[in-house]
């Protein structure tokens, strides 16, 4: 009497739900770090834009951020008021961001009266974000 070969044998099925186990964990292990990732992409974007707007901000009105255009390091300690300290400590997405703005001034640019300027944004250590800049110092006469 011969058996009859019909079906899937329990091995053959416990072997199969194996190797689709192992796939499904790598293929999901795979979309957790791209997300990941992704998130820290996002966020290094968000500093980078707070970075270009406060300093497009400077530019315009640097007294806003409570100091006036002399050389040195900036950051919400000169602050007095929370309005200044709002501008140095940002949230975003339930992600702090803290400012730094360095200024310097060469003789080259004193000459023609600009103010070599570098924005920081911190967003973790040791994450950072910066991006540089000129501001014209409007009391310059050339």
């Amino acid at each position: 009497m011969m058996l009859s070969e019909k079906g899937f044998s329990l091995i053959e099925v416990l072997v199969s739900l194996t190797i689709l186990s192992v796939s499904v964990i790598g293929i999901t292990q795979f979309f957790h770090q791209a997300n990941q990732i992704s998130a820290g992409n996002n966020t290094k974007l968000v500093a980078t834009n707070l970075a270009r707007m406060t300093l497009e901000r400077v530019q315009t009105n640097p007294e806003s951020f409570g100091f006036t255009l002399t050389p040195g390091t900036y950051s919400s300690t000169i602050c007095k008021t929370q309005a200044c300290l709002d501008l140095y400590n940002v949230q975003i997405n339930n992600k702090s961001y803290t400012i730094s703005i360095k200024i310097s001034q060469s003789t080259d640019e004193k000459n023609i009266g600009i103010f070599s300027t570098n924005i920081s944004v911190d967003y973790g250590k040791p994450k950072l974000s910066t991006v540089e800049g000129y501001i014209k110092n409007a009391k310059s006469t050339n």
